[in-house]
């Protein structure tokens, strides 16, 4: 690499707004606390790199939610139980098992996400990048974005962290961990005969094609397809190309070509000789890669695993969530995990929190994002209305809020035994 530097000479920046709560992303995390802090009464703006809202849950085509109960009590409830009612009720999701899990239009998400924010009085702000913080060391005092308009300056007394790689606290100079998992590119396939897949799918004839058109694509572990119950004779498939710095553009320039190259390459498997996608097609490929961690910022605590299996309690729970792999695991989510260690007024939401590295693949999926994003933006909502550090929020006030709005942040009890 070139070791050839260029020198920028110095420019003032116009400042565009200021605010009480600044949203840095606007993934299913940074929906839920523009929304909550929104509705909190703070003066919010969302700023978000791409032209709509949703994150990986619509551009990046992760449709899928796992039950969002635990034996009849509410698991992730407020904003994301809200989402999930809402889609239903307008024939935008529905369930896909008898347990709950369920299956949502990428394109519907997209719409609410939008709807819910304006009416909780937030400014959006789409197509803009954050690309730098400014401030005292500690305290930023607002961020820098990139647009087609140049580069502008937005003032905010608290932040919420939300860009999934910990862009903002990164930034302002919080202490992470790197955590390069598995990187995906989901895709649908239309056209497809339900019925004679599933009949190949039932009698055992399925998986060796099923193997076939995974080695095709060229994916490391993992190539899931299920039918999509929203549209008929829609067929979704996820998977997982390889670990990878999702940090590093030339990665994601090679993994984006690399994802939709394999896709084509399952089609043209399946075609030949999966029963019910003669005539399939392509219909589209996620726009926004599926990075699921890179870093995880050093908060005030650090959840652990162990600690989600032994269901332990925190006197500062904000909220819950369980691992899509085993749906009846629910933990506890400490607000000190939600608040770095070094930063008084930055709160980060999503796959970007304080946990080690089992945790947290339970922890990144979007209906934990949901849980996670409510709680932040509550929580810089009040900040801001106290004027205090996050970590100086009153938390029975915020856990008071929390639940009057409807969110769970207590465990439910143990399953009763079969």
């Amino acid at each position: 690499m070139s070791t050839d530097v260029i020198t920028e000479s110095e420019r003032q920046i116009p400042v565009i707004a200021e605010v009480d709560v600044l949203v840095c992303g606007g993934g299913p995390a940074g929906t839920a606390a523009a929304v909550a802090a929104g509705r909190a009464g703070a003066d919010v703006m969302l700023v978000e790199r791409y032209g709509c809202l949703g994150g990986l849950a619509t551009g990046g085509l992760v449709i899928v939610l796992p039950p969002l109960t635990r034996d009849g009590h509410q698991v992730i409830g407020g904003i994301g139980r809200e989402t999930l009612e809402t889609l239903i009720e307008a024939g935008e999701a529905d369930y896909r098992s008898e347990r709950g899990s369920s299956m949502f239009d990428p394109e519907g998400l997209k719409r609410l996400s939008d709807e819910m924010c304006l009416d909780a009085g937030v400014r959006l702000r789409l197509h803009s990048w954050v690309v730098g913080t400014f401030g005292e060391e500690g305290r930023p005092g607002g961020v820098i974005v990139e647009s087609k308009a140049g580069r502008q300056a937005i003032r905010a007394r608290t932040i919420v962290d939300a860009t999934g790689d910990g862009d903002v606290a990164a930034m302002a100079g919080a202490g992470f961990e790197r955590d390069d998992k598995m990187i995906g590119m989901p895709f649908r396939i239309g056209n497809v005969d339900l019925e004679r897949w599933s009949e190949a799918r039932s009698d055992g004839g399925a998986r060796e094609v099923h193997e076939a058109a995974r080695q095709a694509g060229g994916y490391e572990s993992y190539l899931g397809l299920s039918p999509f119950p929203i549209e008929p004779g829609v067929a979704w498939g996820n998977n997982h190309m390889a670990p990878g710095d999702f940090l590093d553009p030339d990665v994601l320039s090679r993994m984006e070509v690399q994802g939709r190259r394999a896709a084509g390459r399952v089609l043209e498997v399946l075609r030949e000789h999966m029963p019910g996608f003669e005539e399939a097609w392509l219909i589209d490929t996620a726009w926004q890669i599926g990075v699921r961690c890179t870093r995880r910022i050093e908060c005030r605590h650090e959840m652990l695993f162990d600690d989600f299996t032994a269901e332990r309690h925190y006197t500062d729970s904000v909220a819950l969530g369980n691992d899509f792999r085993n749906p009846d695991l629910v933990y506890e989510i400490p607000l000190r995990s939600l608040i770095p260690r070094d930063l008084d007024n930055v709160a980060v939401a999503g796959r970007c929190v304080c946990a080690d590295p089992e945790a947290m693949e339970a922890l990144r999926e979007i209906h934990c994002c949901w849980t996670m994003g409510e709680a932040a933006g509550a929580a810089a909502a009040l900040a801001a209305e106290r004027d205090c550090a996050l970590h100086q929020v009153p938390v029975g006030e915020l856990q008071r809020r929390l639940t009057d709005a409807g969110a769970a942040i207590e465990l439910p009890p143990r399953p009763t035994s079969a």
